[in-house]
């Protein structure tokens, strides 16, 4: 029963995927992470044998662990490109703001000094 659960999970993960991705509200690059995501899900649901003998070959003894430290893994690395992009999001904001500042400050000398020509 739980390998159909998880291959149902996978497909309609994967279907909200497409579709947010198709309406523009998430961006491709960032929907190429979650369909891998959703490929495994799906993977796991669909062969759940392929885990076991990938969990025998590297010396895993229970093989349900490896799918949940995969999932840990891949959780945590999303979580450090998500804070990888906001850094670099913050300091590009951090700019903009003081170009503007510079570019309010120039237009207010402009105002108060016309240039007499």
């Amino acid at each position: 029963m739980i390998t159909e659960i998880t291959a149902i999970f996978g497909l309609l993960v994967a279907g909200f995927l497409l579709f947010l991705v198709r309406r523009d509200q998430l961006n491709a690059s960032l929907g190429l992470g979650w369909t891998m995501a959703v490929v495994m899900s799906a993977l796991l649901g669909f062969a759940p044998s392929i885990f076991d003998r990938l969990a025998s070959s590297i010396g895993v003894t229970y093989a349900p662990i490896l799918g949940i430290s995969l999932a840990i893994a891949a959780l945590v690395i999303k979580a450090l490109l998500s804070d990888i992009e906001a850094s670099k999001m913050k300091v590009k904001h951090r700019r903009l703001v003081q170009k503007v500042a510079l570019l309010e400050s120039d237009l207010k000398d402009r105002v108060q000094k016309p240039d007499i020509d």
